[in-house]
């Protein structure tokens, strides 16, 4: 979540922060400066334009993971892939099934292990289902075997994707991600209002008894009493 707030989301230039595991470009930040950035690596479990865990994960085919929830929007009113610039279209995304263990990881369906951000992880293209690529080499490619692993369907080599190899750290570097080198806004226009109302700044949690003060009702003001007229009924 964002610094100081309680949206669900948080802003590029908050990603770009020294004290953030994020993108050392934002809003506003010129290409040369970008170019210069020190790296930093999006997760593997991340949309690559919310920059937050996904929920509904899709690909490109080139394996550039988003939540679709927040590629559509941008596919919408650009049509381009947002980290390379390149056409993209809905009809092109790639669904992707992850399995989890009983703790909620991501897991190899096969094998069970936990991916990690260095995990070669690919996709198959035509089931969707999600594999550590050691996996798919040892009993698929070497033995042969061209038929899923979990679903049985058969397949090509074409059909594998690779949507995260730790020998090429650089396709998840954030600083070459073009939309933030251009600084554009990928915040729908629900997130734009939100961020744009001046109390979503004020956490009444935090206030405590102060919060209380501002929501109490007011009471009722007291007549004014004179002492004189008091002192002389008591006569």
């Amino acid at each position: 979540m964002g610094k100081g707030t309680d949206k669900l989301y948080i802003t590029h230039s908050e990603w770009a922060s020294e004290d953030a595991f994020s993108a050392s470009v934002g809003s506003g930040t010129s290409k040369a400066n970008a170019s210069n950035a020190p790296f930093k690596r999006l997760p593997f479990n991340f949309c690559a334009i919310s920059l937050q865990p996904f929920n509904h994960p899709v690909c490109s085919p080139e394996g550039t993971i988003f939540d679709i929830t927040n590629i559509l929007p941008w596919l919408k009113k650009h049509g381009t892939n947002p980290v390379t610039g390149a056409p993209l279209k809905s009809t092109d995304l790639i669904k992707l099934s992850f399995t989890k263990n009983e703790d909620g990881e991501m897991v190899d369906p096969v094998t069970y292990k936990v991916f990690t951000n260095n995990t070669h992880i690919v996709a198959l293209k035509n089931t969707s289902n999600v594999f550590a690529y050691d996996t798919i080499e040892r009993l698929n490619i070497k033995a042969k075997n061209w038929r899923d692993l979990v679903s049985e369907e058969d397949f090509s080599r074409k059909d594998i994707i690779t949507i995260q190899d730790p020998q090429n750290v650089e396709s998840r570097n954030l600083s070459t991600f073009k939309y933030l080198q251009d600084g554009a806004s990928t915040l729908t226009p629900e997130q734009q209002r939100e961020r744009n109302d001046p109390s979503r700044n004020v956490n009444t949690t935090a206030l405590g008894n102060g919060a209380t003060l501002f929501k109490a009702p007011k009471k009722e003001q007291q007549p004014d009493i004179n002492p004189d007229a008091l002192a002389n009924n008591r006569a």
